[in-house]
């Protein structure tokens, strides 16, 4: 198998087991695997996903002037259904909202749009209907992986890489003076990765 939007390759994960270089291939779909699962690990922990997708999804307002939106990167069109019949007749221009923070694309790293507000001088508002806005556009918290999140994957990828070692989760042995159970995620794992968890929408 291949890496499925992951956040490291395989040529990255490789050096991190194997600093000093190896050729051998015997490991790879083992380490296709392992960070595969390990990415949708990452995205599980967090509620979100560092990769793009370009799809349709459907939200409903909270106020009139003011939509919360998942992790939104661009907008293609914006509708909204009026009547509630889900068909969405009304198709705003780019001058008829704002996408907030207003800053998120400048920041470091870059972050995502979780709001969409009516512009002051738009021709729209939201309507009061369940599922009343379509959004088509581009959605995930960036569309390259953060150094913080790729570095969170590498680590947690060795771990479980090297967890073949340990069938039973139990590292050391008794008889050297040392006995651990491997926890659930490496605590710098989750350091890295809790400033990046969704609070909620």
């Amino acid at each position: 198998m291949t890496i499925t939007n992951g956040y490291c390759s395989l040529a990255e994960l490789k050096e991190r087991l194997w600093p000093i270089g190896v050729v051998d291939a015997q490991y790879d779909t083992l380490l296709d695997q392992v960070a595969t699962a390990v990415s949708r690990l990452i995205d599980g922990y967090c509620g979100r996903r560092f990769y793009a997708v370009t799809e349709t999804n459907y939200f409903t307002r909270t106020t009139p002037y003011v939509a919360l939106v998942e992790d939104l990167l661009t907008v293609t069109t914006l509708k909204t259904d009026a009547d509630g019949d889900r068909t969405y007749e009304s198709t705003w221009a780019a001058t008829d909202y704002d996408l907030e923070p207003y800053n998120a694309a400048r920041l470091s790293p870059a972050r995502p749009y979780t709001r969409i507000v009516t512009a002051p001088n738009g021709v729209y508002t939201f309507p009061n209907v369940r599922k009343g806005i379509e959004i088509a556009g581009s959605w995930g918290f960036s569309a390259t992986t953060p150094p913080v999140v790729k570095e969170a994957c590498l680590l947690q990828c060795v771990r479980l890489f090297m967890r073949k070692d340990a069938p039973f989760g139990v590292t050391g042995s008794a008889e050297m003076g040392h006995l651990s159970v491997i926890p659930k995620l490496d605590p710098d794992v989750k350091l890295l990765l809790d400033p990046f968890k969704k609070i909620g929408l």
